[in-house]
Order: structure tokens, then C-alpha cells, then sequence
């Protein structure tokens, strides 16, 4: 029986994709996981910026931290110039989400139809529904999924947590999540449930080295995929993204 053929998704880090099938399989939503500092966002604007530029891949970059003119000041000192791809990577930032979804929804965790609360959640998953149909995107981008829990009143986080990746997995969308990890805290997400419920880990992490501070990566889970789970030095240099391989 002839193998099913995998469509993948490069992360463009040179030597990464090819200790990992050729990238992340089509349609998985993966935790970019990390503490501050790791370049998580950078990383994940990355695979944005050069699915765009190399293959005219359409993707939607939702920042709930960073304004849309910081974050693209800071891509581009990185060489990654939006004005580039602007016709097929798509920045949206909280402003424009607040006026998407509304101020008062967005302050208390809920939208509100038909008399009834609607989990705000819910509400962004069913936005960016809207946003693919508007945009046709493959590639999402979330930053981050801790903001996105600051922002959501959530009576039970897990059960809405379960519920909000399976919704953006029925999407059909390549979904890069990005979550924080705060301190020596040995999870990828802040309830402990999110390296069950995604497809894929991939850790980004930081240590110190004399005086210096040296960046990791690692694939730390990816389904369906024959992968290296050393922990790589990363270094980001003028032609992009690279891992110190032997």
C-alpha cells in the first residue's frame, strides 16, 4: 500500500526542515513555545514571511500584545520587510480585533447574541473563519495564547481550551499558536493541557553561556513526522534562520 504523501509547511530555518520531514505537516495547529526573549514571535513571522515571499502562500498574523507597527519595525530590522509580501501576509493587531468583535465583548470575555453569552474564544475562532473566507489564508499566526486567556472569562479554561483548538483545527489551517513558558516551569502552556491538544511542539529556549545567552530549538513533539529532538543552537544572521548542526 502506497504511503500517503504529506503536505509540509517549512519553517525556514536552515537545517531544521530537513530533520523533520521537510516541516510542519498542512493543517496541524503547533505550540511555538518559550520564555521571553526567544524570538518565538520572530519565529513564527518567519514561516509567514517566507512561505509569502517563496511560494505565494497567504497568511494572518494575529498579534494580541504587540501593535502591528511595532512588531513590523522590529521584522524588518530582521530583514523581513512586509512591504515584500504585503499582498499575501496579513497583520492584524488588537486595535483592529477590538473593533472587529467589539470593546465591550472584548473587556468581559464574551460577546453577546441574541440575549445569550458567547465565549470570546468562540468569537475570535469564528472571526478568523471570516478573516480566511475574506483573505483565503492557509497560515495563522496567534500571539499569544496567553493574551488570549487574559482576554477570555473562562468558567472552565481546559474544556474551553480543548474546545478552541479543535475548532481551529476543523479550520483546516497550518495554526502556529505561541505560548509563554514563565519560569522553570516544565509545561508548554499555562494549564498543562495544551501539549495534548496541539499536533505539534516546537520549544525555543534561552541559557546562559559566560557572558553570553545562547538560543535553543528544538521539535519537541510533531505528529506523523520522523524528527530530531535535539536541542539545536539557533542563530539568526543575514540570510535568515540556521541551526548549528554536527
Amino acid at each position: 500500500m502506497e504511503e500517503r504523501k504529506i503536505k509540509r509547511i517549512k519553517t525556514y530555518v536552515n537545517g531544521l526542515d530537513e530533520r523533520m520531514e521537510g516541516g510542519i505537516p498542512a493543517g496541524y495547529v503547533v505550540l511555538v513555545s518559550g520564555s521571553t526573549g526567544c524570538m518565538k514571535s520572530s519565529f513564527a513571522f518567519n514561516v509567514l514571511y517566507n512561505a509569502a515571499k517563496e511560494k505565494g502562500e497567504k497568511g494572518l498574523y494575529l498579534s494580541l500584545e504587540q501593535s502591528r507597527e511595532s512588531l513590523m519595525r522590529h521584522m524588518k530590522k530582521l530583514g523581513m520587510n512586509i512591504d515584500a509580501v504585503k499582498d499575501a501576509v496579513t497583520v492584524m493587531d488588537l486595535g483592529k480585533l477590538r473593533k472587529e468583535i467589539g470593546e465591550e465583548a472584548l473587556a468581559m470575555g464574551f460577546k453577546v447574541e441574541d440575549g445569550k453569552k458567547v465565549s470570546w474564544m468562540n468569537a475570535l475562532r469564528e472571526q478568523i473563519k471570516n478573516y480566511r473566507e475574506m483573505l483565503g489564508f492557509e497560515i495563522l499566526v496567534i500571539d499569544s495564547l496567553d493574551a488570549l486567556c487574559v482576554l477570555s472569562a473562562m468558567d472552565n479554561p481546559r474544556n474551553e481550551m480543548f474546545h478552541f483548538f479543535d475548532g481551529l483545527r476543523s479550520l483546516g489551517l497550518t495554526t502556529l499558536v505561541i505560548s509563554e513558558i514563565h519560569g522553570d516551569k516544565k509545561t508548554f502552556g499555562k494549564y498543562g493541557v495544551e501539549s495534548f491538544l496541539s499536533d505539534g511542539i516546537i520549544h525555543l529556549a534561552m541559557e546562559r553561556e559566560k557572558r553570553t545567552v545562547g538560543r535553543y530549538i528544538s521539535v519537541v513533539k510533531m505528529r506523523e513526522t520522523k524528527h530530531a529532538t535535539d536541542y539545536f543552537p539557533l542563530l539568526v544572521t543575514d540570510k535568515g534562520f540556521e541551526i548549528v548542526a554536527k
